[in-house]
């Protein structure tokens, strides 16, 4: 009768621990989705940061590149000047 009851009792035992390892197991979970979700979620808000620097970026390099057109015309026009 007495190694029954400390056979249940280590059984009993053994039961908590891993009902408790569930719970962690479970709350990490949880918080693991939650996270993930709310990442989720501010992806589009993200996506339309980069989408508009991207767009701001290539105005500014097109613009950027128009100058430097306009900067080598006129060194080349100045070059044929002195000449002449």
């Amino acid at each position: 009768m007495i190694e029954k009851l400390s056979k249940y009792i280590r059984l009993l035992r053994k039961y908590n621990k891993l009902e408790t390892e569930y719970e962690i197991l479970l709350e990490y979970t949880k918080d693991d989705c939650f996270k993930k979700l709310i990442d989720k979620l501010g992806e589009p808000l993200e996506l339309k940061r980069l989408r508009d620097e991207n767009k701001r970026l290539r105005i500014k390099l097109k613009t950027l590149k128009e100058d430097l057109k306009k900067q080598n015309q006129s060194f080349h026009a100045k070059k044929w000047t002195f000449r002449a």
